[in-house]
């Protein structure tokens, strides 16, 4: 909290005792460990509270059990439908395997799977978890919301396995319920997959029947149109899902007709040749003939073995080539076996016949080309009709292939999730732990204790101790007045020169005659905060303890709301009468038992006491005092809500603040310290009362006396025939 003049920010009191508030500096450890020394019964309470809180907590809680079973997460499990596994596909990275753990964990803890325990374990009926009361779904839902949250799965780190735990009343239902937990994940796990392979099998056993159905359809259309458009193959063959078509009819018709216009040119030229050369030596000329056969042979032979290569020995062009070959080695050998004889007319026959042979095969020719330009149009619709049957042939087949491997697959019933280790009974409870439970109650307590301490701290600010004045309000201290323990009235305190009480004031008096160069102030006002704090009772102890020095004390009682001091005058006439008037200061001073020290009472009076004291004749009369006296000191009323007190200071030479200790807020001393110096006032500190001997660090051994109402003075009284005795009067 900063205590400053609010008219000048930051600034000090221009006051010539040089002191007024500064800026706070804040929590210092000093500060903080007071605070928790002086609230040390608060925090130590509020721990032993919360650490017996703990233990009551810990006897009144009913045993739990927990039971965990582990299971290991495969990640080389088959898959149904992905091909690359079935390869043998390497591990996968290590952020796809944590995304499957995640994924397994999430499933672990669905609800589906919790009923599905429910149902096995029959946990419905149970009065643990379904209860007693609704219908079954009813006992299912409350039973399933139990599980649930009695139920933990968790990850090991830095591995694939997973930790299923179960917390219940019972060890065996606790061991139970995390064996089904694992056992019902296996076993769904397991019925997903053959789901989706079931799912697939349905779908792959439709495509096949609506492709078997377009197969059948495409291979009926190409054999119908073949029938009505009279285009046969000889032979079809059909590698890697493509059909190679064998030539037609006709087109075989053209290839042997072709065939066997060249053998009958070749025996017509031969004919022709050797009728007209009609060589006597015959050996020669069926020589020649037999090496052109030879030839021609050879010719043939080649191009077979040629095509042997590409085709087999039953192909059709094949064993055209083997006929021809044949029909070659049938013609060299009746050449060679020909008889001799009439050559010549022989020759001629021959000659005539190979020629009509040659007109005859080519007029075969000529007609099996015109069948097969026909047939060349129809077998355009044929091949589109053709392909539209290879093209279903090969999906039939390739989905044929599929189904019986899904087939296959979904009867492996491989898990991605094994059971390592199933859940056992656990010999002890896992819930309440006495231990730790009262650890963290006298940890809770004591937290709240020291909360509660600064939360007092906060609310109740109040000064205390001399360190409070010094830190806080930035004042000197100018004395501590500690309580008085012995049932004495203040006149009997004060008299005693030994007494802790005296002793105390004769250090004011002492810090007053110090607290400034030319010693103690003349004129010094006496205030407090409020009422009760001792603002009275210091007056007159500083006053008797300077009239016992032998100086001429003069000690005013400028309370007019509530005076402290009350004349024995019949007219009534004090402090009060003179402000009104002109007449002078001695005529309603009052003796007192105690030497030097004389007395200005308030008297009675009616009006307002702001307006008579916001008069010009108040410095007057302290002025006239001051010359009269050695001290003048004035008992004022409290500042706060008053405008008397700030009046008063800017007439005196000093003014000493009242402090109650423990029972004045630190925000109402400031705010007093701040209308004092905006008044004028000249502060020359605090004089700290009530201290009890834990308030401070001073070597007192205080003990606390019957002060009364008002402060350390005692009770305030009306009673005339006690006020100008001031060994009964009462502040």
């Amino acid at each position: 909290m900063t205590l400053q003049d609010t008219n000048q920010p930051g600034a000090t009191s221009a006051s010539p005792y040089g002191h007024g508030p500064t800026p706070s500096s804040g929590f210092e450890l000093g500060d903080v460990l007071r605070i928790l020394s002086e609230h040390r019964r608060i925090i130590l309470g509020a721990g032993a509270l919360g650490l017996i809180l703990g233990i009551i907590a810990s006897l009144l809680m009913t045993p739990l059990y927990r039971a965990t079973a582990l299971l290991e997460l495969n990640t080389q499990a088959t898959e149904m439908l992905d091909s690359a596994t079935r390869t043998g596909q390497a591990a996968q990275n290590r952020g796809a395997m944590q995304d499957m753990l995640g994924t397994q964990i999430g499933l672990l803890r669905s609800e589906v799977l919790a009923r599905r325990v429910v149902e096995d374990l029959n946990l419905a009926s149970s009065g643990d978890f379904g209860g007693d009361q609704g219908t079954r779904d009813q006992r299912t839902k409350r039973a399933v919301a139990i599980m649930m949250n009695g139920t933990s799965v968790e990850a090991v780190k830095g591995s694939l396995l997973i930790q299923v735990s179960h917390t219940a009343k019972d060890p065996a239902v606790a061991a139970n319920v995390a064996n089904a937990m694992a056992k019902g994940f296996i076993a769904s796990s397991l019925e997903r997959r053959y789901d989706s392979s079931s799912y697939a099998r349905k779908f792959l056993s439709d495509q096949l029947a609506r492709t078997k159905a377009a197969l059948e359809e495409s291979e009926r259309g190409l054999n119908n149109y073949s029938i009505n458009s009279g285009v046969f193959r000889t032979q079809t063959v059909t590698v890697d899902g493509k059909t190679s078509e064998g030539s037609t009819l006709a087109q075989s018709d053209l290839t042997a007709l072709n065939e066997a216009l060249n053998l009958a040119r070749v025996r017509r030229i031969n004919a022709e040749q050797a009728f007209k050369s009609a060589s006597v030596n015959f050996v020669s000329e069926q020589a020649a003939n037999v090496a052109t056969l030879i030839s021609q042979r050879a010719d043939l032979q080649s191009q077979y073995d040629e095509k042997a290569k590409v085709f087999k020995a039953d192909y059709p062009v094949m064993r055209e080539l083997q006929a021809r070959i044949a029909r070659l080695d049938s013609v060299i050998n009746g050449e060679r076996g020909r008889a001799s004889g009439n050559k010549r007319a022989e020759l001629q026959g021959d000659y005539q016949s190979a020629l009509q042979a040659e007109a005859r095969i080519e007029a075969s020719v000529a007609a099996a080309k015109g069948q097969v330009q026909t047939e060349r149009g129809r077998s355009i619709e044929y091949n589109i009709l053709q392909r539209e049957a290879d093209t279903n042939r090969a999906l039939y087949d390739a989905l044929l292939q599929r189904y019986k491997e899904i087939g296959v697959a979904g009867g492996i019933g491989q898990s991605n999730v094994a059971l390592v280790d199933p859940a056992d009974p656990p010999a002890g409870a896992f819930s309440p732990r006495l231990s730790v439970n009262a650890m963290l109650g006298l940890l809770f307590g004591l937290a709240a204790g020291v909360a509660l301490a600064f939360a007092a701290y906060l609310l109740f600010d109040a000064i205390i101790d001399p360190n409070d004045v010094r830190n806080k309000l930035h004042l000197p201290v100018l004395g501590v007045i500690p309580m008085d323990n012995d049932d004495r009235t203040l006149m009997e305190a004060l008299a005693d020169r030994k007494s802790d009480v005296s002793e105390a004031y004769y250090s004011v008096r002492t810090a007053l005659k110090f607290s400034r160069p030319e010693g103690a102030p003349r004129t010094l006002l006496v205030t407090s905060t409020r009422p009760g704090e001792g603002k009275s009772t210091s007056a007159y102890a500083i006053a008797s303890s300077m009239a016992r020095l032998g100086s001429k004390v003069l000690l005013i009682d400028a309370d007019l709301r509530k005076p402290t001091f009350v004349s024995s005058r019949s007219d009534g006439y004090g402090l009060a009468h003179l402000l009104g008037t002109e007449e002078p200061l001695s005529a309603y001073i009052e003796t007192t038992q105690v030497e030097n020290l004389n007395l200005l009472p308030v008297g009675r009076f009616v009006g307002s006491a702001a307006e008579l004291l916001s008069s010009n004749r108040l410095p007057a009369i302290i002025a006239e005092a001051r010359s009269e006296y050695e001290m003048v000191v004035i008992d004022g009323p409290p500042v706060l809500g008053l405008t008397d007190a700030p009046l008063l200071g800017a007439a005196a030479e000093a003014t000493a603040l009242v402090v109650e200790s423990r029972q004045s807020r630190t925000g109402n001393v400031v705010e007093m310290v701040r209308r004092l110096l905006e008044s004028g006032s000249n502060i020359a500190g605090v004089i700290l009362t009530k201290v009890t001997a834990t308030s401070g660090a001073y070597g007192y051994s205080y003990y606390s006396y019957n002060y009364g109402s008002d402060g350390i003075g005692g009770k305030v009284t009306s009673d005339p025939s006690r006020a100008l005795d001031l060994n009964r009067t009462e502040t």
